[in-house]
């Protein structure tokens, strides 16, 4: 009996370690932004509670120059974005995308648009409040909301062809996405959310606000460690007699 208690613990340990293991590996096939709790993010177009945000360097792989700084986050109450355009060379790609944004939560898919499809001419320092289109395929509803999106257009720093450093200018926006208008899925952060959009990048903005994976995975591995201690510690159930 000792001996099936101790090949069950270190079954349980091996099986828990592999779940969490399993999870990470997941987690980073994409750029993963994980945040919870007070962000301390608000949509006013002054981008300074993003400071302190991680955010990904996102591009084609054919393309070494236009990139896109990008930052996805969640709470209990909302998805936030965060999109910077600032090409390495100065002519590069800096105006407003406002289409093509497929958001897939938890295996629902959304299409995100901004400013009913149409980009923005800003002054430089300049910012403006524009509305968030939410359209739900699976349903054909629409939903426009304001007070969600700002964009400004902004100095950003490049570089010529000949290796000097010149100001430049870009645009970036910010955005909430509140959860309550995404219909059909739970009001939660624990979803797996993810964001892309082939007119500006190759894969996928990708954050997760729970641990529903490796919770799923260590109860396999729960029942297939039980499984082989039983059989490898030469347990077996004895039938009761019958009088």
């Amino acid at each position: 009996m000792k001996r099936f208690v101790i090949i069950l613990m270190s079954a349980l340990c091996f099986f828990a370690s592999f779940g969490t293991v399993a999870q990470a590996a997941s987690d980073n096939l994409t750029p993963n932004n994980n945040e919870s709790g007070d962000l301390g993010i608000t949509i006013d177009g002054n981008f300074d509670d993003w400071a302190d945000k991680t955010k990904q360097p996102m591009q084609h792989p054919w393309d070494n120059d236009n990139f896109k700084y990008a930052s996805m986050l969640t709470d209990n109450n909302n998805i936030y974005l965060y999109i910077l355009m600032q090409p390495v060379l100065s002519g590069g790609d800096t105006k407003l995308q406002p289409d093509g944004y497929t958001l897939n939560v938890g295996g629902k898919v959304f299409n995100i648009d901004l400013n009913h499809h149409s980009t923005v001419n800003l002054n430089v320092g300049e910012k403006k409040a524009i509305v968030l289109d939410i359209y739900d395929p699976s349903t054909g509803s629409y939903d426009v909301l304001n007070n969600c999106v700002y964009v400004a257009n902004q100095y950003i720093n490049q570089k010529m062809g000949d290796g000097r450093t010149v100001k430049g200018n870009g645009y970036v926006f910010e955005a909430k996405i509140p959860f309550k208008n995404l219909k059909g899925i739970s009001n939660t952060s624990g979803q797996n959310i993810s964001l892309e959009n082939t007119n500006l990048w190759s894969g996928k903005l990708h954050v997760t606000g729970g641990s529903t994976g490796p919770v799923v995975l260590a109860s396999t591995g729960f029942v297939i460690a039980i499984a082989a201690v039983l059989k490898y510690s030469g347990f077996s159930f004895k039938k009761r007699r019958t009088v």
